[in-house]
């Protein structure tokens, strides 16, 4: 008895953790916008450091740079 009720627990608190699942449907809030050019902008504060939104040669830039850095050829030689 003292085991089976702790390991019920265990299930029903396992069992219980799959109940709450978040909302994953799409909605203004939480979806970017399709029809929006990629370099006019972003709604949150994950952007490159010096990046303006809006100016699509420096968004360019900014995507030869990352791409280079990601390069495995540049890391190694």
């Amino acid at each position: 008895m003292r085991t089976t009720l702790p390991c019920l627990m265990l299930v029903l608190a396992a069992a219980l953790a799959g109940c709450a699942e978040r909302d994953q449907n799409k909605s203004a809030s939480n979806t970017n916008r399709d029809d929006a050019a990629p370099f006019s902008g972003a709604k949150n504060s994950f952007v490159a450091a010096g990046w303006k939104p809006g100016e699509k040669g420096d968004w360019e830039a900014q995507m030869r740079r990352r791409v280079m850095t990601q390069n495995e050829y540049n890391k190694t030689n």
